[in-house]
């Protein structure tokens, strides 16, 4: 890869690492350890008597403004040099530029958790506008690569023609991405919705409305309550998205011509959702354990990441965006050729 797509790939990463410590500050009660914001304690390096919070507790947080704070500058630096550098292929530095807006919605939201006391609309947002962060970045450094739209002339099944399928698929792998989005963001309000700043580790009623029963809710499907309802919604839910990301793993082994990399993706997607099934009930029936609330949370991210990598992957191979060749490092009227992005083609970038 060249420079600035290892950027790119950094920051995804970088992404999921923060979702990852959110969550570590989230399920062990550390989101108000830092009582002010920005500032922790009245200065930027926290100290003094931290009443009811552990030390650990606090450094926590501190941590992870820090590195959000960190995060949020690169991408910033990385959205001025994708306009800059490569105005002509829009695939790439849209996206990034889309980012922006959404970073100072973050950096307000994140503001707003500590100052409106956890508020659960506002954690949820809070995650929300992070998983949108996280794809837009996503999706700006899959632009850099050139992915082959499907033609007339590349074979299909059962007499049905390619390009026809690829946008079949394309439609199915996107309602997939949307529902994916919808069971992350849906699960993280009910498991906080109920909480407030004396609520342990912010697990709210919601969290634990069903008795520590799964798949039932106090053995049926329609239990009573707004908890245990917002609840076993969220379950309802979680099997409306499995059947169409199913579908979609279905779907890619019959694609012709057949996309490895679309497949692996695909496939990964699925299988962690799997595995978060059973992560989701060992929650219930653990009690909903700290550790295994922070590894729901940080699964749940990187399963939305494939499932919009892969709904990206198949518009790009449905023609449904432009997929000019490789980046040059050259400013808006840089020329296209080539069938990759090379670390050849940006020596210098």
């Amino acid at each position: 890869m060249s420079r600035f797509q290892r950027v790119g790939f950094g920051l995804v990463i970088g992404l999921l690492v923060l979702t990852a410590l959110g969550g570590i500050v989230r399920v062990t009660g550390s989101g108000l350890a830092c009582p002010d914001w920005p500032a922790c304690y009245g200065g930027a390096i926290p100290s003094g008597d931290f009443g009811q919070f552990a030390a650990y507790q606090v450094w926590l947080e501190w941590v992870h403004r820090l590195v959000a704070a960190i995060i949020g500058f690169i991408i910033l630096g990385y959205a001025i040099v994708a306009w800059s550098r490569y105005r002509a292929q829009v695939r790439i530095w849209l996206p990034a530029v889309l980012a922006i807006p959404f970073l100072a919605l973050q950096v307000v939201l994140g503001g707003l958790t500590v100052t409106e006391q956890l508020e659960a609309l506002i954690v949820t947002m809070h995650l929300a506008t992070a998983m949108l962060i996280l794809m837009l970045v996503a999706i700006s450094w899959l632009g850099t690569f050139n992915w082959r739209a499907v033609t007339s002339e590349d074979e299909a099944p059962l007499g049905a023609d390619a390009p026809s399928q690829a946008r079949t698929f394309a439609r199915l792998a996107l309602i997939a991405a949307v529902l994916v989005y919808a069971v992350v963001v849906v699960g993280s309000y009910v498991t906080h919705v109920g909480a407030g700043p004396d609520a342990g580790a912010h697990v709210g009623p919601g969290g634990a409305a069903c008795g520590n029963q799964w798949p039932l809710c106090y053995g049926g499907l329609f239990p009573e309550g707004e908890y245990a309802q917002w609840h076993m919604g969220h379950r309802f839910l979680v099997v409306i998205a499995g059947l169409a990301l199913f579908a979609t793993a279905m779907g890619v082994v019959m694609l012709r011509p057949r996309a490895r990399s679309l497949t692996f993706v695909v496939h990964g997607a699925a299988t962690l959702y799997v595995v978060q099934i059973f992560i989701g009930a060992a929650m219930i029936w653990i009690n909903f354990d700290a550790w295994a609330r922070a590894l729901h949370l940080s699964m749940g991210s990187i399963t939305w990441l494939l499932v919009s990598g892969a709904a990206l992957l198949a518009v790009y191979r449905a023609g449904g965006l432009r997929t000019p060749g490789p980046i040059t490092a050259q400013a808006s009227t840089a020329s296209v050729s080539g069938p990759n992005v090379s670390a050849e083609s940006e020596s210098n970038g």
